[in-house]
């Protein structure tokens, strides 16, 4: 049959794109390894569609809305969290743990992490590590008050510093940080460097600790959670700690 006689349902059929296999697993993949490329853009449907050799119609059978999908992100990379929290110890290696086990998994999906900034609802995974925190500081002995405030400095101190060193990694791919630092400050002997004497004095060693992540984490890390430590022991957040619980960390997780 010629195109001249074709019936317009023919050639509706004819230029139609292959059909896919969709699921909303596939989807996710799909739309992380978007992200990935371009942490910075904005994740359009009919981009992921095209990704996906399909119709943007076609998502919607999977995934609700943006909103769903993006929601969908977050716990994909969430629900692989695996807090290794100690079995025995102080409830603070309990709460160590929660911060470098959190930071390890946020790296493992870096593009991911500025999503967690940007979403009304916090995802089902993200919710049940939230939950594992709070029971760590409560069954040490912090009153619920104490406990949700304790939780927040733990939580925006993992956060603020993986979005720091992501942010870092993203805007100078390959390049050490302490080379960065040292190209950001004024020369010795210049005018602007007499402002800052104790700075400049100490330049070298600032430089070498800003390419020391990993340390300056564990080190920033612990030094708070001591610090909940002797406010608690202090009696300022604090009540009876429940029965055993300095020593039951790795209970507490689900």
């Amino acid at each position: 049959m010629s195109s001249q006689t074709e019936s317009p349902r023919a050639r509706r059929v004819k230029g139609r794109r292959p059909r896919t296999s969709l699921s909303r697993e596939r989807i996710l993949e799909k739309a992380l390894e978007l992200v990935g490329r371009d942490p910075e853009g904005e994740l359009r449907m009919r981009a992921l569609a095209d990704a996906l050799g399909t119709a943007p119609m076609s998502l919607y059978r999977h995934v609700r809305n943006k909103d769903d999908l993006l929601d969908g992100l977050t716990s994909r990379v969430l629900d692989q969290l695996d807090v290794k929290l100690p079995t025995a110890g102080p409830w603070t290696e309990g709460a160590l743990a929660w911060m470098t086990g959190l930071r390890a998994q946020l790296h493992e999906h870096p593009a991911v992490v500025p999503l967690l900034r940007t979403r009304t609802r916090y995802a089902p995974a993200l919710l049940r590590a939230i939950n594992t925190l709070l029971a760590i500081l409560r069954r040490a002995g912090f009153d619920d008050a104490p406990a949700v405030r304790a939780a927040r400095e733990i939580m925006w101190f993992t956060f603020g510093f993986v979005l720091m060193e992501i942010r870092s990694a993203r805007e100078y791919p390959g390049v050490e940080l302490g080379t960065i630092a040292i190209q950001a400050f004024p020369a010795p002997d210049s005018p602007e460097a007499s402002q800052i004497p104790d700075l400049i004095a100490l330049l070298p060693q600032l430089v070498q600790a800003q390419g020391e992540a990993e340390q300056t984490f564990v080190e920033g890390a612990r030094h708070l959670v001591t610090g909940l430590e002797a406010s608690l022991s202090l009696g300022r957040h604090g009540r009876e700690p429940a029965d055993g619980s300095a020593s039951e960390a790795g209970e507490l997780q689900r």
